[in-house]
């Protein structure tokens, strides 16, 4: 995409299907699928879910073509669409069945759940005609769960069309001729830069997940533009051949200078960071063109500031202006550095602590490269966990240490530091975080660290 402001004639989402039946759509390992193989998918499963009475069904597809395909059917049968994983089984309560591409019978399910996959045959398969308007026009998306159990969020098709109406009208008309993502479609970045964007600009995306420099090259033939998030820029190997890329965007969290640089120097092009939330939907981009670049507000997006300072976030994608979580330092109505999170604050033995203040203190020790604080419930009652990455450069003299002797030494470390209520009562050592595919830690993933068998 270039920086102009032009407008692009975009194509509803409801207006996917009255293409021609020869554009195409994506591409499966390579081999391109059209229009005319959305329709036939999208009435095969309208088929399949039409006698079923439920509401309310989770879309789960490991491949991007039948996602849309499913989110088709969904919409036009009038049911509910809800992107969630179900192996969340705390979060069964939203929904009463299940459309899939994926053998899920290995995850823990209610036997009444009603699970259509849609690679199983099916027999009276009668195909009718497709409704050209949709009977249900929103769906459920979930918070990544970084701090907490992902959190439901409603969003109406009008609603994601018009962010993408206003990244066009920001960044101008897309350039490239294939959208290849490391993201998962579930989630909004995902959803929004790879589904909606593709398919709005009748341009093709690949629909298997591309983690890899190899893997990006089998598309050099074509104008490619990259979705991905900071974790897998980071980890770019600048040994392997330079992969020339139309576009590089990047959410998830900030890039560094050095690794924007990086990027540009193993893809050709500097990264588009993307700053937004599933709540809130796009809010802010940067190219890394010099240090200290701020961020700029995607029009007409605007940020005010409360009396106390907190940013308040006024955006045409939201019913009413909502409060922002991070630190904002307001450059001038458009732009403004990120300074970090506000404090996440729990209430342990009937005080508010800072899970931020208690991460700084331990970061100051010089063995920690980075610590995570969540808090777990253990018999009825709330206490902190700590997980900590080792700084391999600093961890000579603890190397030898066991767990037991491991947080003896962090707790006399941090003794004069914190209180102790403040004091972590669990640890873990690990060598890398979990990552989902959006480079996120979840909470429940750090939880599941200190929910193992071999509990100490």
């Amino acid at each position: 995409m270039d920086c102009s402001s032009k407008t692009k004639t975009l194509v509803l989402l409801s207006e996917q299907l009255l293409r021609p039946d020869y554009e195409i759509i994506a591409y499966r390992k390579h081999q391109p699928l059209t229009v005319g193989d959305l329709k036939k998918l999208t009435n095969t499963i309208i088929s399949k879910i039409r006698k079923h009475p439920e509401k309310n069904w989770v879309l789960f597809m490991d491949d991007s073509f039948n996602f849309v395909a499913g989110l088709f059917a969904l919409l036009y049968s009038g049911k509910h669409p809800l992107l969630l994983n179900p192996n969340y089984i705390e979060l069964q309560h939203y929904y009463q069945a299940i459309l899939t591409d994926i053998d899920i019978a290995n995850i823990n399910l209610p036997t009444t759940l009603q699970i259509i996959d849609i690679n199983q045959p099916q027999l009276d398969e009668k195909i009718s005609t497709i409704n050209p308007n949709f009977k249900q026009t929103s769906l459920t998306l979930f918070t990544s769960g970084s701090t907490g159990l992902p959190k439901p969020i409603e969003k109406s098709i009008s609603q994601l069309e018009n962010e993408i109406a206003i990244l066009i009208n920001n960044l101008g008309e897309p350039t490239n001729d294939l959208f290849v993502a490391s993201v998962s479609h579930e989630h909004m970045y995902g959803l929004t830069f790879k589904i909606m964007l593709s398919l709005s600009c009748k341009i093709p995306f690949v629909c298997e997940t591309i983690l890899y420099q190899e893997q990006l090259a089998t598309y050099q033939s074509k104008k490619i533009t990259y979705i991905t998030t900071p974790s897998i820029v980071k980890n770019l190997d600048n040994k392997l051949p330079i992969i020339k890329c139309e576009n590089v965007f990047s959410s998830g969290g900030k890039l560094s200078f050095d690794n924007a640089q990086f990027c540009l120097q193993n893809f050709n092009v500097l990264p588009c960071e993307i700053y937004g939330s599933s709540e809130t939907g796009i809010i802010a981009k940067r190219k890394q063109k010099s240090l200290n670049t701020p961020w700029e507000l995607f029009y007409p997006i605007q940020i005010k500031y409360t009396s106390d300072h907190q940013p308040l976030l006024i955006s045409p994608l939201l019913q009413q202006a909502e409060l922002l979580s991070d630190k904002l330092q307001k450059i001038d109505d458009t732009k403004f550095y990120l300074k970090g999170r506000i404090d996440k604050i729990v209430k342990i033995a009937e005080q508010r602590l800072s899970l931020t203040f208690i991460e700084k203190q331990i970061n100051k020790l010089a063995v920690v490269e980075e610590v995570i604080v969540i808090p777990l419930e253990q018999n009825n009652r709330t206490i902190l966990g700590a997980i900590i990455k080792i700084d391999s450069t600093n961890s000579k003299e603890i190397d030898n240490f066991n767990h037991f002797k491991l947080t003896q030494y962090f707790r006399h470390l941090i003794k004069d530091t914190l209180s102790l209520v403040e004091t972590p009562k669990k640890w873990r050592f690990i060598e890398n975080f979990p990552k989902n595919s959006q480079g996120k830690c979840t909470y429940t993933d750090l939880k599941a660290l200190f929910d193992a068998t071999d509990k100490i």
